[in-house]
């Protein structure tokens, strides 16, 4: 009978136990889909771009969430996000979005950050839930707020540009060979800068139409031995400075790579030049002075002195720090006749087109060859814009533009002026592909707007 007795105590000991075992093993797994890594609550950004308006002096920060949360697992997430979940920590240079989970107000995650240049407006900073992505607005300071520079700056050359340290060499970015003769060291005495392409125009309004500067000779700028000139999407060097035979002048029959102008003149004045050794256009040779080379920077590799002369002696690497061309992409070419042509003339809205009729495209904007009337409609809309992608520690400065084809442009649109740049079919092909993996940065349904696609063209 004691025994009896015993065995019910222990049970009613046991029991208890037993259930609060359980109920902690239920609350374990609970928490495990509440917050394990695979199923948290909290949400997750998969990429962003920062976009900075120095016109507005805003951070225009757009945030892809993972859809994760939406997924069926048989756990339902009960609490809907809303803006009131989220939070703006800003410690200069540090920009976080922090989540608050309504269910345990303990939970405060860092879901996304990034590094800004300018000092901010905590109280104004938002965020808003869209369809296809988060919009989070931080606004700068009114003391910080400055423009960039209007258009000159965007294709401004760089201080280490005019340095005739970083042309101990200069070779094709494809192939590496080199192009500028530098067996004893650096040649060059000099690095001076060249004036803006409408130089002449402004010649003309500074003398008023009174004949003050008639004395000038009206004839282009030639290259001189031992000097490099720095433009803004070219450099023209002397012939004698280059190393014999790195590069002929081409046939004629392939499709140039680089723009020959947007006047059949500057097409005339101009032949092709390739790198000998992979046969990649880097440049133009003048036909009335054949000493005179211009060499396109996105083509190009030039670094420092001091790196050139061990060069042989070391594993190349960080070559894109190293290079002083290294952010030059053929967007560079356009984006500065985009920009001559918005500061001289006032025309914001362009058309380009393929200079060889026989390698036209149907529709450039979508990439389809086989055509006859090839257009892709550019127009401005900021040039005063820096990006900034997930990943990336540096802000790049970026021409936003709208483009599409033909189609796409409405009554009104082309009833205002419009200049035409002719340029090589590859290039207009490989623009149009810039283009349109630019857009592809932006979310979905930021992608047109007014009919046209939205992208960038880089400096």
């Amino acid at each position: 009978m004691a025994d009896d007795c015993t065995c019910a105590s222990e049970n009613e000991l046991i029991q208890p136990a037993a259930d609060g075992l359980v109920n902690c093993l239920e609350t374990l797994n609970v928490t495990e889909h509440e917050t394990g890594n695979e199923w948290s609550a909290a949400p997750r950004i998969v990429d962003s771009l920062v976009e900075y308006n120095a016109n507005i002096g805003c951070y225009q920060c757009f945030l892809l969430p993972s859809d994760d949360r939406h997924k069926d697992d048989g756990y339902k997430v009960t609490n809907v996000l809303t803006a009131e979940h989220l939070r703006v920590r800003v410690a200069f240079p540090h920009v976080e979005l922090r989540y608050h989970d309504p269910l345990d107000h303990r939970v405060d995650t860092v879901i996304w950050q990034t590094e800004i240049e300018r000092n901010v407006d905590v109280t104004q900073c938002t965020v808003e839930p869209k369809d296809d992505h988060w919009y989070l607005r931080v606004p700068i300071r009114l003391s910080d707020k400055q423009p960039l520079g209007g258009f000159s700056s965007f294709t401004m050359v760089s201080p280490l540009e005019l340095r005739v340290e970083s042309y101990g060499s200069l070779s094709c970015r494809t192939c590496k060979a080199q192009l500028l003769d530098c067996e004893d060291g650096v040649k060059m005495d000099k690095v001076l800068p060249l004036p803006s392409a409408n130089w002449m125009d402004m010649f003309d309004f500074w003398g008023a139409g009174i004949g003050a500067f008639e004395h000038i000779p009206r004839d282009d700028i030639c290259a001189q031995r031992h000097r490099v000139l720095v433009g803004e999407s070219y450099i023209l060097l002397h012939a004698s400075d280059l190393v014999a035979e790195a590069t002929t002048v081409a046939d004629g029959e392939g499709e140039a790579t680089v723009a020959l102008g947007d006047s059949a003149k500057e097409e005339r004045e101009w032949i092709p030049l390739t790198c000998a050794n992979c046969s990649e256009r880097v440049g133009l040779r003048n036909v009335e002075q054949p000493d005179t080379v211009r060499l396109h920077k996105h083509v190009l590799i030039a670094r420092h002195l001091a790196r050139a002369r061990v060069e042989k002696d070391l594993v190349e690497q960080d070559q894109e720090a190293e290079d002083v061309f290294g952010e030059y992409t053929i967007d560079s070419i356009l984006s500065a006749k985009l920009l001559e042509t918005a500061d001289s003339d006032g025309i914001f809205r362009f058309v380009l087109t393929p200079s060889n009729d026989k390698h036209d495209c149907a529709d450039l904007s979508s990439g389809n060859q086989g055509g006859t009337s090839a257009l892709l409609h550019l127009q401005l809309l900021s040039w005063e814009t820096m990006i900034k992608q997930q990943g990336s520690n540096k802000f790049r400065r970026v021409l936003k533009v709208l483009y599409g084809g033909r189609q796409s442009t409405s009554t009104i649109q082309e009833r205002l002026p419009v200049h035409t740049v002719k340029l090589p079919p590859t290039m207009c092909l490989t623009i149009a592909d810039r283009l349109q993996a630019s857009s592809t940065l932006l979310p979905s349904s930021l992608r047109t707007f007014n009919r046209m696609n939205v992208g960038y063209l880089y400096n």
